[in-house]
């Protein structure tokens, strides 16, 4: 009774805030002191005003915005996002063909950013003050400070340019066929064809991207599994363990992990968040299909359905993935409980 109760919470809370952003994105885009009819008409067709008239009544621009915000309510009830001005394709197309890119990219990169997160904040934690807590607290702090663009430039430069070891940008070569459309993450597709070499081209390119990406979460993530197991290593049920003669190794895994798993799951599922959402820099430099060049070409060109479609679905996955950490709470830890 009590899950049923949350989840009905969750989910009203999901719809008033998915009105409330499409209110917001709406009106801040629409507020621009700029006129989509210049950015995707010509100079000639802006010099005639017929041309002008019909392209502001074929999109609604000849209305009034409290009529075009209605209109736009309307088929969002109805679950339509309406109709990008610069592809002419419904825009939940759109963000269904752009979306598995940005999906595959930000997995591999979050599955990369907690392992090797996790791991390195339990040698930070288990070596405190030592030389492996300083290199990894180090580490970290580059990862946290870095500017993500200024990452994907650098290494563009030096692992494709310079030592030629990554493939460049896109996610397959041009010598490859993109494989057959089964799950949308091109190295899952390849496989299912059978084509190793396809797979592992497709792997390769993820690699560089993919680094870059989990660099900055891995320092969130490593400080915040450091600081949390310490806390835990200094509890008084830790101490007896110890004094009971409890091995370091399992102590941790049986002991202290669980306990301090709690932050770091929120961490990286915040992260996973960011990433699917905020990949508009890296996937503009890496020539990446995925939503955040989508939204990067949307703004541009001031395609107001699309620029809302993306926020929208951006709003969506921080919701999801807040209800599956709260979930994942009681997994861990028992003494958590949904209320």
């Amino acid at each position: 009774m009590h899950f049923l109760k949350y989840m009905t919470r969750r989910v009203i809370f999901l719809l008033i805030m998915l009105l409330g952003v499409a209110t917001m994105v709406f009106i801040i885009s629409h507020l621009v002191p700029s006129d989509p009819v210049v950015a995707h008409l010509g100079q000639r067709a802006m010099s005639d005003p017929e041309i002008v008239a019909a392209f502001r009544a074929k999109w609604g621009l000849d209305q009034p915005l409290y009529v075009q915000y209605w209109r736009y309510i309307q088929g969002l009830l109805q679950g339509d996002l309406g109709t990008s001005i610069r592809t002419g394709n419904a825009v939940t197309a759109d963000l269904a063909m752009y979306w598995p890119a940005t999906f595959e990219l930000a997995t591999f990169s979050i599955i990369l950013a907690a392992i090797l997160g996790v791991g390195s904040g339990i040698i930070s934690a288990v070596k405190r003050n030592r030389l492996a807590d300083k290199i990894t607290r180090v580490i970290s702090i580059v990862g946290v400070s870095m500017p993500i663009f200024w990452l994907s430039l650098l290494g563009l430069y030096v692992f494709y340019f310079k030592l030629g070891w990554a493939p460049g940008t896109g996610r397959i070569s041009p010598t490859f066929t993109p494989p057959a459309d089964v799950t949308g993450f091109y190295v899952i597709d390849s496989i299912l064809e059978g084509d190793w070499a396809k797979a592992a081209d497709c792997f390769s390119h993820l690699l560089l991207p993919g680094f870059v990406l989990a660099y900055f979460t891995l320092g969130l993530i490593s400080r915040t599994t450091r600081s949390s197991l310490l806390d835990v290593l200094n509890t008084d049920y830790i101490r007896t363990a110890r004094a009971k003669g409890v091995g370091s190794g399992l102590l941790i895994e049986r002991h202290a992990m669980g306990n301090a798993l709690i932050p770091v799951l929120t961490v990286i599922g915040l992260g996973f968040a960011n990433l699917l959402g905020g990949m508009v820099l890296v996937e503009t430099i890496f020539a990446w299909p995925g939503v955040g060049q989508y939204a990067y070409q949307s703004v541009t060109s001031l395609d107001f359905s699309a620029i809302i479609g993306v926020a929208l679905l951006i709003a969506v996955i921080y919701v999801v993935i807040n209800l599956v950490i709260d979930l994942l709470y009681g997994i861990i830890d028992p003494r958590v409980r949904l209320q």
